[in-house]
């Protein structure tokens, strides 16, 4: 298809234009001014992706890495002439539907090299000769600049009278194609930065038509600004971890780092840059950053985080250059919490109605907890300033407890008796004041601003003092004094010896010299202490102890995990399968299996007892007297005998017989069963062998018959009888009465 001509002689907008072309073959058709149509440029190549210039840590390619860059620099720039040399459709088509057009921006911003870099504020050399560097610097200017008139031209709707879109077309161009987006404003914002005013006007005007087009990019910056409590979060378990897989979770960007943290620390700096300038370029992002209450995470992120990081990298390098990256983060961090308050106080200035001025108080007596963000933040900014500026402009501020906010804020900077935290900055990385109009100057650096636990690099190989030996040495020599005033004399010294001279000579310092001298020493709190070392702040009365998993590797305690106990059962029915019992009962009858009943000339116990003598009732059993007899032939206690049974086992009178049972069984531990048998038998035989003609004797079985005729002929009356009377009495008999069986049973010693 050829392009025959582009011309809009009726002035429409580019999604109600429509370009007319004519095919070689005369054929006529129109084609939207916004298709992929107006795509000439080769698919298989694509646009050039931008590679960073810098390696890890700031520091310039050099060698073969700077020559490859300069190649894929000078594509990317090749690539970029190209799209503004586009017309207005085409252009807009590339960045729509050709997805690697887009490509080249983002990689770009991405890896833009940061604009708080200076090799004279960061004392680095660069390692490639002043030829190639310049050449680089140039090169990389260049690239910057066409890719920020990139971007406004995006954000342009209007080029020429034929060339324009309607504004709510544009805003859904922009954002329903992610041709801008939060994340590459915020690396735009690093990438160009606030280092010059003209810089400042551009971003800000950037920002100001971004949110003028869509509104709904509030939102997106929302969660953007959200995202930083998770980055605090992040970090904070970097250091936890000693930084051993980077502050994103990948692992190191370079093995030349000087400590584990660098990658933390340059992470930190990157936060703290971009947030500080966008809230200096967009005003507005402000309010969104009291509603997520950004500046409490900034506050406990710098009480708790910070330190630690700072301790850690003085452990490991205390020259290293992470520290003074530390130190900007911190001044950073700090000026965009200022860029905040001071926001407050303007619109308290403005509308002393409103609830600006209860929110200014209300942040300041949320972050009073941080203690060490308390002290370089009233260094800088007193407090008790902007109280003054505010109370003629809302008299009703004392309703909010704003003298104990100012006493507190001042209180924490007096108590702080640390060393400097880090060396200060070099006055070319200083920054200009947010609150010129109030002629309240922000100092360049933090460089005296001191942590609630600092550490001075200069003395990690010195051993710590042990105050306590100290403060009893003094007391020795001067038993009236206090500990806590003892206390305080000692931090001003060096060790007990000067102290106690300095006392006798009663030359103490001029704020010390009016101090109770009978002061009392309280202590530290262990909960001040163990905050320190895990970072965190919580109550137990297992605190410090033996079971807390927190501190101690192998906690004397069960840690459980999950339902249950370690060992036991997780739920009602593990605890219904649980068949072990019968494994112990098993185990516990095996060992009477052990045993083996031998008779008196070796031979083994054949047992031939029958199951039918299992009915026996318990009353025909053997008095107990006598069991016991025959169990215990030897035991000399005396048993009544029953008055109800007078003779033998075997039937006989006692006097009539010549042995006794005792002599008679007296070797055997259980009775035998054919003897058992035999006895029974015999009883049987005198209790209904003489009964057999008389009138009492049981019936014959021709009376008992409970068979009668066969069936459908008819029944006696006494087969009736019989039936009914063996089926009242069926449960005493045979193997119904079991209980009967088992006591007779339990009565022959037959089961112990």
């Amino acid at each position: 298809m050829l392009d025959n001509t582009n011309c809009n002689p009726d002035k429409l907008s580019l999604g109600d234009l429509k370009l007319e072309l004519t095919s070689s073959d005369g054929v006529k058709r129109q084609v939207p001014a916004l298709d992929e149509h107006w795509i000439t440029r080769d698919k298989d190549k694509p646009f050039q992706n931008y590679v960073c210039m810098l390696c890890s840590f700031r520091q310039i390619k050099s060698g073969a890495a700077l020559e490859e860059w300069l190649y894929i620099a000078t594509c990317c720039q090749q690539d970029l002439e190209y799209l503004l040399g586009l017309s207005h459709h085409v252009f807009w088509s590339h960045m729509v539907y050709e997805e690697s057009a887009m490509n080249v921006i983002v990689t770009f911003l991405q890896r833009a090299n940061p604009y708080y870099r200076t090799d004279s504020s960061t004392g680095e050399t660069t390692p490639i000769d002043g030829a190639a560097a310049s050449k680089a610097e140039a090169l990389y200017a260049k690239l910057l600049n066409l890719v920020v008139r990139v971007i406004l031209r995006l954000l342009t709707a209007q080029e020429s009278p034929t060339e324009w879109i309607i504004p709510e077309q544009h805003g859904d161009l922009l954002y329903k194609n992610y041709l801008i987006s939060v994340p590459l404003l915020f690396d735009l914002v690093v990438a160009v930065g606030d280092a010059e005013a003209q810089n400042v006007a551009l971003l800000e005007k950037i920002f100001t038509t971004v949110l003028r087009l869509q509104p709904n990019y509030l939102n997106d910056f929302r969660e953007g600004l959200a995202f930083y409590e998770n980055a605090f979060l992040s970090m904070q378990i970097q250091v936890d971890n000693e930084g051993c897989e980077g502050a994103c979770g990948g692992s190191l960007l370079d093995s030349d780092a000087e400590t584990p943290y660098d990658d933390v620390v340059l992470f930190a700096l990157d936060c703290a840059y971009t947030l500080r300038v966008l809230l200096k370029v967009c005003p507005a992002l402000t309010q969104i950053c009291e509603e997520t209450k950004l500046p409490q995470c900034i506050a406990n992120f710098y009480d708790l985080t910070v330190p630690m990081m700072y301790k850690n990298i003085c452990l490991v390098n205390p020259m290293a250059r992470s520290l003074k990256w530390l130190n900007e983060a911190r001044q950073q961090f700090i000026n965009a919490v200022r860029s905040i308050t001071h926001a407050q106080l303007q619109k308290a200035c403005q509308d002393p109605q409103s609830s600006s001025a209860q929110k200014f108080v209300e942040l300041l007596q949320e972050c009073l907890t941080a203690h060490t963000f308390v002290v370089d933040y009233e260094r800088q900014y007193p407090v008790e300033h902007d109280v003054q500026q505010l109370l003629p402009i809302c008299p009703s501020i004392k309703d909010y407890k704003v003298d104990f906010v100012v006493a507190g804020y001042q209180k924490v900077l007096g108590d702080c008796t640390t060393s400097i935290m880090a060396e200060e900055l070099s006055g070319a990385s200083s920054m200009e004041s947010l609150d010129d109009s109030h002629n309240s100057p922000i100092p360049g650096n933090i460089g005296t601003a001191t942590l609630t636990n600092g550490i001075d690099c200069s003395s990690q190989t010195q051993p710590q003092r042990d105050f306590d030996l100290e403060a009893t040495a003094v007391l020795d020599v001067l038993p009236d004094l206090g500990r806590g005033f003892i206390q305080r004399v000692l931090k001003r010294y060096e060790n007990s010896e000067q102290a106690i001279a300095a006392i006798l000579d009663d030359n103490l310092p001029p704020d010390l010299i009016n101090n109770d001298r009978q002061e009392i020493y309280i202590p530290e709190d262990p909960q001040d202490k163990l905050q320190k070392n895990l970072g965190l702040r919580h109550f137990n009365v297992h605190d410090g102890d033996r079971y807390d998993v927190l501190t101690q590797e192998m906690p004397q305690c069960i840690i459980k995990q999950g339902k249950g106990l370690p060992g036991k059962p997780r739920n009602a029915e593990q605890m219904l399968d649980d068949k072990r019992h019968i494994g112990e009962l098993k185990e516990r009858y095996q060992k009477y299996a052990l045993v083996e009943d031998q008779l008196d000339d070796g031979a083994e116990y054949e047992d031939e007892y029958d199951d039918s003598y299992e009915a026996l009732i318990d009353g025909q059993a053997a008095p107990l007297h006598k069991q016991r007899r025959q169990q215990f032939p030897d035991a000399g206690v005396y048993e009544a005998p029953d008055n109800d049974d007078d003779e033998d086992d075997d039937g006989s009178s006692s006097e009539g017989s010549n042995t006794s049972p005792r002599d008679t069984h007296s070797a055997d531990f259980c009775e035998n069963p054919e003897v058992i048998r035999a006895r029974y038998a015999a009883r049987q035989q005198a209790k209904w062998g003489n009964r057999g003609a008389g009138t009492s004797a049981p019936p014959p079985p021709s009376q008992r018959d409970v068979v009668g005729a066969a069936k459908g002929q008819g029944q006696s009356r006494e087969t009736q009888r019989n039936r009914g009377q063996k089926e009242a009495h069926k449960s005493s008999r045979a193997n119904h009465n079991r209980k009967a069986g088992a006591a007779y049973k339990r009565s022959k010693g037959m089961l112990s």
